[in-house]
């Protein structure tokens, strides 16, 4: 039978990022995927490409919601930018009621357009107790503790036991480029265990996608029936592929190449897990 995920996510119309992605890399995954619209963001080219984000009204994130729900039996649910508080509230009582399993990928900080303050404690509260894992990269993961900012492993190890302590039953701490160093390393603690995920950094430069792309991969992969250390390290490889291929755009900032890890299987990307 066909696994099915769910991405309830913007719309990033430059096609690297959102939902857009998520739906690239369930499709790279075998897996059928539908998505609910929570936004939609654009780009404004006369002022340096800054980004302006539209909101669903949560009426219609709700009818969505109802109508996907209807149709389809899905195996993960996986979330994205929600953007305004309604629509996070919206997503927690679907979530709380059908008990399936919920990737979050806990988009407080989009590139460019600065931090959704008013989102964090709603995510504290009702979003990370019910997450089968949280995604969160340094900006999001410093937000949700308090730290001033994560520049470290150890960093990171810190601050996924402190939001694995929210509640949440897996955390991964994403250091991607921002990360200082020479490798791109992600940190996953399940309460008993860290595992450290890395690979070496094919170039310096940011990447649209990555993030939302590296959690997309992970709900197709618990989707198709692999363990979280096996669909992070999965995940990790699919995405580091994606990064190395990265197309040029007007932004600056590159978009992943979704399905980079199928066309081009034998370049040099290795993850290695300790």
């Amino acid at each position: 039978m066909t696994s099915r995920v769910l991405t309830v996510a913007g719309n990033d119309v430059s096609g690297g990022a959102g939902l857009g992605a998520d739906l690239k890399i369930f499709e790279e995954y075998g897996v059928f995927g539908a998505a609910v619209v929570t936004c939609i963001v654009t780009f404004d080219p006369d002022k340096n490409f800054e980004h302006h984000i539209d909101f669903m009204e949560p009426e219609v994130v709700n009818r969505q919601l109802d109508s996907t729900l209807a149709v389809h039996d899905f195996d993960v649910i996986k979330s994205g930018m929600l953007g305004s508080v309604e629509s996070a509230l919206v997503l927690a009582d679907r979530l709380r009621s059908n008990h399936l399993p919920y990737v979050f990928d806990p988009v407080l900080v989009c590139k460019g357009a600065g931090t959704m303050v008013d989102l964090k404690d709603l995510f504290v509260e009702n979003l990370v107790p019910v997450a089968t894992v949280i995604t969160p990269n340094l900006e999001e993961a410093a937000t949700l503790t308090g730290a001033s900012e994560l520049t470290s492993t150890e960093d990171m190890i810190e601050a996924a036991r402190a939001i694995h302590a929210m509640g949440a039953k897996n955390v991964i701490v994403k250091g991607g480029a921002r990360l200082a160093g020479d490798e791109a390393i992600d940190v996953l603690f399940d309460g008993d265990a860290v595992t450290t995920f890395r690979t070496a950094k094919v170039h310096d430069q940011l990447v649209n996608g990555a993030g939302c792309s590296f959690a997309s991969a992970i709900a197709a992969g618990l989707a198709t029936g692999l363990s979280m250390t096996e669909a992070t390290l999965k995940a990790k490889e699919t995405v580091a592929h994606g990064i190395a291929r990265g197309i040029e755009n007007a932004t600056g900032v590159r978009s992943l190449l979704h399905p980079a890890v199928r066309c081009f299987p034998h370049e040099a990307v290795s993850v290695s897990q300790g």
